[in-house]
């Protein structure tokens, strides 16, 4: 892996566990992969920083791909309805409480709405959101060649076989 658990939570101050990590971050590292053309795989960056910026790309990624799987799992578990103690069939999802005589409201969907929810419920925006992550953390890093991890032409001095 490029980035593993420790640095996970101990440089880059992540929360997930390390189980969740290794599935996430080897999503992570998969989609990374495939933006920048498999680069990483046989020119890993030497240069610290750079390596550095490899290893939080991914640990970014791998948290925004966490979060959208939470968002799925909370959907599903939300979806359908539950009975208030008074006897009345409502939706699961709360849209307010109040604390004092106890009001709760609840809703058959929630009107919130967050970029990583949008992204958790369409793909293109998920895809979207994960290559500007992508391209903003290692835009301009060179791979151990000096060849930038974006650069999406041929590599140079690798001949493609068709």
């Amino acid at each position: 892996m490029y980035a593993d658990h420790e640095y996970y939570t101990n440089e880059y101050g992540g929360k997930m566990s390390a189980d969740d990590f290794k599935r996430f971050g080897r999503r992570a590292e998969r989609r990374i992969d495939s933006i920048t053309g498999g680069k990483l795989q046989f020119a890993f960056p030497t240069n610290e920083r750079d390596v550095e910026a490899v290893k939080d790309a991914v640990c970014e990624l791998a948290d925004f791909l966490y979060q959208i799987d939470s968002y799925n799992n909370a959907a599903m578990e939300s979806m359908g309805t539950t009975t208030r103690t008074d006897g009345i069939v409502v939706g699961k999802v709360a849209t307010s409480i109040t604390s004092g005589p106890e009001s709760i409201s609840f809703s058959a969907s929630g009107s919130a709405s967050t970029a990583t929810m949008e992204a958790a419920k369409d793909k293109k925006v998920a895809d979207t959101m994960i290559y500007g992550m992508v391209r903003d953390s290692l835009g301009g890093v060179p791979d151990a060649n000096g060849v930038n991890l974006l650069y999406a032409g041929a590599y140079p001095g690798k001949r493609e076989v068709w």
